[in-house]
């Protein structure tokens, strides 16, 4: 990507967050989660790139050094653990994964889905968070915006699925889902 290009991505993020405002809506839901448990093993998928800092994509600062935390991109430049979401060899290894913005990128969410809840703990929690009314980012790899619908369909294989969201029910900004193994 060319420096205007990744310059013109910056500032429709930028604009785009100011806007839409999920991120600490979201954040805040993943904070109570990690505020009420401790000694977790946690997977972050997409853990993202480091040019806006170490951490700036993830989730780590909101969990105590209790907690192992696991870091993941699919993109090796990114200085993460290298994981695949569509084909991920863990089983049962997780008692939190956290895939916060990603889902969109992924073309086979279903696989995607498939393969975090089989690296989930009995009783290990899915957090995905997904936009809904946004604009292209990270082209030509945004494919997806999901629905509350297809978000349940998804996560069928879940004992217990929660879907919220941010804004009005027929023109939600983003959607949340807390799925439980």
């Amino acid at each position: 990507m060319s420096k205007k290009s990744q310059l013109t991505d910056r500032v429709g993020r930028l604009v785009a967050h100011r806007l839409v405002g999920t991120r600490p809506w979201s954040d805040a839901v993943v904070e109570g989660i990690a505020r009420s448990s401790t000694g977790m093993k946690v997977l972050e998928i997409g853990s993202g790139r480091q040019d806006m800092g170490h951490e700036a994509y993830s989730l780590r600062r909101l969990f105590g050094g209790s907690d192992e935390f696991v870091q993941s991109d699919v993109n090796p430049a990114f200085g993460h653990r290298v994981i695949d979401v569509t084909d991920m060899d863990i089983d049962q290894e997780f008692d939190l994964i956290l895939c916060m913005y990603v889902l969109e990128h992924v073309f086979d969410v279903g696989a995607a889905v498939e393969s975090m809840r089989r690296a989930l703990r009995p009783g290990g929690r899915l957090v995905v968070a997904v936009p809904h009314l946004y604009p292209y980012h990270d082209e030509p790899i945004d494919f997806w915006r999901f629905t509350e619908h297809s978000l349940r369909q998804l996560c069928s294989a879940f004992s217990s699925v929660e879907v919220t969201r941010k804004g009005i029910r027929r023109w939600p900004k983003a959607l949340l889902v807390v799925a439980t193994r």
